[in-house]
């Protein structure tokens, strides 16, 4: 019996690699071509693409905009097609191989619930890593921006110079205003277009300086340097908030997770003792409770560490 199982899982699993191989062999031939399509769909032109009328795309998956959106903003190298493809097989193949093991209803409910909510919870903490990175590399850039303007550069030059000595994500969104400015794009509307793409009130700071400085003019590089020094100062000031709050995101993390380990550890070791639960009226009624209860204790834990700037 544990044989034809084995045999039976290994067939399938096979069968899916090979189709889901195919499927990224035929959409991408190679990795180049693979970013040139992604660069293609980018939020290169985003704000711009909303103000005209969307363009019938040829796409095998309905894909949303706002998946597409966080994908690109998370810096994950993958169409939404493929993402969606392969969140699906994260949903389907871990419940095939528990009811194929006769692993019972629970671990079966929970290997779905994992697949569905992992994969959007790791973009999204992506997506959050990756804002945050730009907003604490803004200090560094302009400091190599102000400098580079001391020793006779023009703000595209400047910016040009800056993209080659810091890494992503900083230069890939300044390197796109670069290549928008040289296709004759104003260097005020790429600029707001990145600050509103990484939700940075630092970059709408830095946009409104120089969008003064081309009308009025004045000295650019010591506004930029007064910019960057408050940039760092507040970076500063949310390192010790973060130290100082740690504890208590712990300590929501803990208490939000040890339930849920709980109920899938006892009904591994016994499942019996926790049937009624999933079998019973009163079973659903306080399963229902616990999860309002732990989600009201976790959000309310969130709100009383998290101190807004």
């Amino acid at each position: 019996m544990y044989i034809i199982t084995s045999m039976s899982l290994g067939i399938l699993a096979y069968n899916i690699i090979d189709t889901l191989l195919k499927l990224i062999y035929r959409r991408c031939v190679n990795f180049k071509s693979r970013l040139d399509k992604i660069e293609q769909q980018s939020l290169y032109n985003y704000s711009r693409q909303k103000k005209h009328k969307k363009q019938k795309q040829k796409l095998s998956i309905e894909v949303p905009e706002k998946l597409r959106e966080s994908l690109l903003m998370a810096g994950v190298h993958l169409r939404a097609e493929e993402f969606l493809t392969m969140w699906a097989l994260l949903i389907i193949l871990p419940a095939i191989i528990s009811l194929v093991l006769n692993k019972g209803v629970v671990i079966i409910a929970s290997s779905v619930a994992l697949g569905i909510i992992i994969p959007p919870i790791v973009i999204g903490k992506m997506k959050k890593n990756r804002m945050n990175k730009f907003n604490d590399q803004l200090g560094d850039a302009l400091l190599v921006i102000s400098n580079s303007l001391r020793a006779g550069f023009t703000f595209e030059q400047a910016l040009a110079s800056m993209i080659k000595n810091l890494p992503d994500p900083i230069c890939t969104e300044f390197g796109k205003i670069v290549r928008e400015v040289e296709l004759g794009e104003k260097i005020e509307v790429s600029m707001t277009e990145v600050a509103e793409r990484m939700k940075s009130k630092d970059m709408e700071l830095i946009n409104t300086a120089v969008s003064i400085q081309k009308k009025v003019g004045g000295n650019l590089a010591d506004v930029l340097d007064n910019i960057g020094a408050t940039i760092r100062d507040r970076i500063i000031i949310k390192k010790n908030i973060k130290a100082l709050t740690a504890q208590g995101e712990i300590s929501g993390r803990i208490i939000a997770l040890l339930p849920i380990i709980l109920l899938i550890m006892i009904s591994v070791i016994n499942k019996g003792y926790m049937e009624p639960m999933f079998t019973t009226t009163y079973g659903y009624i306080m399963l229902g409770l616990c999860v309002f209860l732990e989600i009201l204790g976790y959000v309310t834990i969130k709100k009383l560490i998290n101190i807004e700037m």
